[in-house]
């Protein structure tokens, strides 16, 4: 009798056994394939509307020999730079700008000039200027904003594309201050032939001053 109780006592616990292994792998399967709750959704990132931290090129306005093909202007608030031989001059629409275009393709013009700075914060100044020219251009796409350092000086270098009216335009701008006074050169081409273009501002950016 002892012994039928026995046995039936081990077969009660390799059920029992049997029976949690089962539970086990059942649950354990389970969680494999339950999906994971997501915790609070983040909010999705808006628009651009940062300065990227320094790591532009524009370090230097120590003076260049005049790059062959190019020759030195002056501008407002006495700013000095190089611009294509040829290229006609007139001053532009804004206060403290001059601007010169290829007399073969008026779709290729560069500026430069300087005016007294409206505050010290050129990234956020930039922003806001970004922002409100976004708003009014069609098919803006900025390619870059970057904080940079110009002859010592804080600095900021944009560049971005635009459809103007007669197609897709590419445009690249350095802005710097010495002194309460705001900076710039910049230079704008179709974006199909920016190749052509990109000499040009490099050539100002190397040879501007103050």
């Amino acid at each position: 009798m002892a012994s039928v109780r026995s046995l039936s006592s081990r077969w009660l616990a390799i059920t029992l056994a049997a029976l949690y292994v089962v539970v086990s792998a059942v649950l354990g399967a389970a969680l494999l394939v339950r999906p994971e709750v997501p915790s609070a959704a983040s909010p999705t990132p808006s628009s651009p509307t940062y300065v990227a931290e320094e790591d532009s090129r524009p370090t230097s306005t120590r003076p260049h020999p005049v790059p062959r093909g190019f020759q030195r202007v002056s501008g407002p608030a006495k700013i000095q730079t190089v611009i294509p031989v040829g290229w006609r001059i007139a001053r532009a629409g804004g206060p403290g700008a001059m601007r010169a275009s290829d007399p073969s393709d008026a779709g290729r013009f560069i500026g430069y000039g300087g005016a007294r700075a409206a505050g010290t914060d050129l990234a956020a100044a930039h922003v806001a200027i970004e922002t409100q020219f976004a708003d009014r251009a069609t098919d803006y796409q900025r390619v870059l904003l970057n904080r940079a350092t110009y002859g010592g000086h804080p600095a900021i270098e944009w560049e971005y594309r635009h459809n103007d009216g007669s197609g897709l335009q590419h445009v690249c701008a350095l802005y710097w201050q010495v002194d309460g006074i705001e900076y710039f050169v910049y230079a704008s081409g179709d974006d199909n032939e920016w190749s052509r273009m990109r000499p040009v501002y490099d050539a100002m950016v190397a040879n501007s001053r103050p």
